[in-house]
C-alpha cells in the first residue's frame, strides 16, 4: 500500500510542478506581450517628436540633424513628384480643400464644391494631336510619346499657285509615316513599307 501511496504522491508532486510551469510561461508570455506595447508606444513616440522638430526646425535645425532632414526634404520631393505623375496618368487633380480626386480641367471639385485652380494653358503652335490616343505631341516627333503610334505628317508645298521652273529644285518626297526620304517614282516606302 505504501508503494500507490509513494507513487500516487510523486504523481501529485509532477503535476503540481508542471501547471507551476505552464503558469510561468503563461505568465512570461504576457509580460513580453505588455514590453513589445510599451516599446512601440515609445517608438512612436521618438517618431512623433522627430516629426515635429523637423516641422518646426525645418528652416533652423542643429548641424547634427542637417543630413536627415535633407534626406527627408529630398525624399518628400520625390514623393510629390511621383503623386504628380500618378495624377497626370490618371487625368486627375487632387482638391486642395479635400482631397479628393477630380478629373483634370474641371472649374470646381464634385466632392466638396471647391473652386480648382486653373489649369495653365501650353503653347498648342507646336504640337499636333495624336490620331491613336489623342494626346498632344511635338510637330517634329515621328512617334507619339504616349502611345507610341507613328505620328502622320502633311508635307505640303508652300508655293502652290505658282508655276514650276525647269531648273527649280524640287523638295524631297517624304513618307508620311515614318519621315524618311523615298525616290518620287516609288509606290512604297523603303523603311516602313507604307504604300505612297
Amino acid at each position: 500500500m505504501a508503494f500507490w501511496d509513494n507513487l500516487s504522491q510523486k504523481a501529485s508532486e509532477t503535476t503540481v510542478k508542471a501547471m507551476q510551469k505552464a503558469k510561468e510561461m503563461s505568465d512570461i508570455a504576457k509580460l513580453n506581450s505588455m514590453i513589445s506595447e510599451e516599446e512601440t508606444k515609445i517608438n512612436n513616440t521618438y517618431y512623433q517628436i522627430g516629426k515635429l522638430y523637423v516641422a518646426m526646425h525645418s528652416h533652423d535645425y542643429e548641424e547634427e540633424f542637417a543630413g536627415m532632414i535633407t534626406t527627408i526634404g529630398e525624399a518628400d520631393e520625390k514623393i510629390k513628384s511621383y503623386k504628380q505623375q500618378v495624377q497626370d496618368i490618371k487625368g486627375v487633380a487632387c482638391c486642395e480643400q479635400c482631397g479628393a480626386e477630380v478629373q483634370a480641367g474641371v472649374a470646381f471639385c464634385s466632392s466638396c464644391g471647391a473652386p480648382m485652380p486653373k489649369v495653365q494653358q501650353t503653347n498648342t503652335e507646336d504640337l499636333v494631336r495624336c490620331e491613336g490616343c489623342g494626346a498632344m505631341v511635338k510637330k517634329e516627333a515621328r512617334f507619339c510619346t504616349s502611345c507610341g503610334k507613328p505620328m502622320v505628317q502633311l508635307v505640303t508645298s508652300e508655293k502652290v499657285d505658282e508655276p514650276m521652273m525647269v531648273n527649280e529644285k524640287v523638295e524631297d518626297k517624304v513618307c508620311p509615316v515614318c519621315g524618311a526620304k523615298v525616290e518620287d517614282d516609288a509606290a512604297f516606302c523603303t523603311e516602313c513599307g507604307n504604300k505612297l
